[in-house]
């Protein structure tokens, strides 16, 4: 009888995906750029990946469809950074973003080196002993009595005097998430029918958000989701601060997922640097074909008052109009102006925060929706996507 070796099958394929998991993690901390992924995937197997690839779109084309990688544009320097979350890697990515960032060689600490203390010699007294020796002599010195009541803090170095802090109390901010697992009044339990944040970021009730600091303070603190981390700009997903209509329809463009359902705000940025009405109509229309050669026909929204300023000022006018052309050019349409306004037309200012304040995407102030607000905000959606997912016309869009 022979005995047969059992064959064992080799997945190449796998492989290099296991490969360049590793070396995306690897990066975690940033994200990690396609430069970056072609130079550290030569150091780990001493091959170069465009030799497999042929060039840069096949391989962007290659990590897009992989399980667990995604990429996120980096709007304060225009890169597309990569990243890679798996539930077998969840922990060593969570131990690398985890970790505390070098200190800048320009910072200017100190270290504390102790100094050696030189004990005073000037009257030493030597004397001759034989005790312990034999062969010869042992020289000790002789410190005077007042030299040796405290021998001990003559061996210390000096150190300067510290005023020991108190341990530093805990305290527990309204809108951070409990560590113990149980919710606080006015967060949302993490609902089943929302999107994967790996892929779509933001969502609400299976709708991908897409906005400025708007959406990103509802994202952040109504719906409870992460900013994206290694970004100088505060973001998550496709709700980026400063964002502005040229940019979002860039952003719609190189995403590598879009979902089916999309609520769009956007366009307060544009109004707030004080763009011309025929360049906001263009950008506009950008945005939307962009989502439409994805096959996405977009819910857009209309901008809320500018409470920057109020009255009939020529910002107030030049919003009323994009709203009036956002809801006769689109056929899906959510009207939030008249929500946050009285019937006399003023803005209802309980609904947003006391003043402006400056956001990480943009060098103009932002007047942003409040608690109040940000609540109200959510029911007006959720009725008003349910008002379109029951009409006749609408239900082949969900």
């Amino acid at each position: 009888m022979v005995l047969l070796t059992p064959k064992t099958y080799y997945n190449c394929e796998e492989d290099l995906k296991a490969q360049l998991r590793s070396v995306i993690i690897t990066r975690s901390k940033a994200g990690a750029t396609i430069d970056e992924i072609i130079d550290d995937y030569r150091e780990l197997t001493g091959t170069n990946l465009l030799d497999a690839f042929f060039d840069r779109t096949a391989l962007i084309n290659y990590l897009s469809m992989m399980d667990g990688v995604w990429c996120s544009t980096d709007s304060s320097h225009g890169l597309i950074l990569w990243f890679c979350r798996t539930s077998r890697t969840k922990h060593v990515v969570d131990m690398i973003q985890a970790q505390r960032s070098p200190r800048s060689t320009t910072n200017k600490y100190r270290r504390y080196m102790p100094r050696a203390s030189v004990a005073p010699v000037n009257n030493a007294q030597c004397y001759y002993s034989t005790a312990g020796t034999e062969t010869g002599y042992t020289v000790v010195p002789q410190v005077p009595f007042t030299d040796m009541v405290q021998p001990q803090e003559m061996a210390r170095p000096h150190r300067p005097f510290r005023v020991r802090r108190a341990p530093r109390v805990e305290r527990r901010h309204p809108y951070t998430r409990r560590s113990d697992g149980r919710t606080g009044s006015g967060w949302r339990q993490s609902r089943s029918d929302e999107l994967d944040f790996s892929m779509y970021g933001p969502s609400y009730h299976r709708h991908q958000l897409v906005g400025d600091d708007f959406f990103l303070a509802i994202a952040k603190w109504e719906l409870g989701f992460s900013f994206d981390p290694g970004h100088d700009i505060d973001m998550s997903g496709l709700c980026i601060s400063g964002l502005t209509l040229s940019e979002a329809a860039k952003r719609v463009e190189q995403a590598p997922y879009i979902a089916d359902h999309v609520l769009v705000n956007v366009g307060t940025v544009d109004l707030l640097h004080g763009r011309a009405m025929i360049d906001l109509i263009h950008d506009f229309n950008q945005l939307v074909a962009r989502f439409r050669e994805r096959n996405v026909e977009p819910i857009m929204t209309t901008l809320t008052p500018i409470a920057n300023s109020g009255g009939r000022t020529t910002m107030a006018e030049r919003l009323l109009k994009l709203n009036e052309y956002i809801c006769r050019t689109c056929p899906r349409t959510i009207d939030l102006w008249k929500h946050f306004v009285h019937a006399d037309g003023t803005v209802r200012f309980e609904c947003f925060q006391p003043g402006p304040r400056k956001v990480s995407g943009s060098i103009m102030p932002h007047v942003l929706w409040n608690k109040l607000g940000r609540q109200h905000m959510l029911g007006v959606l959720g009725n008003e996507i349910a008002v379109q997912l029951t009409t006749s016309e609408q239900w082949r869009y969900y």
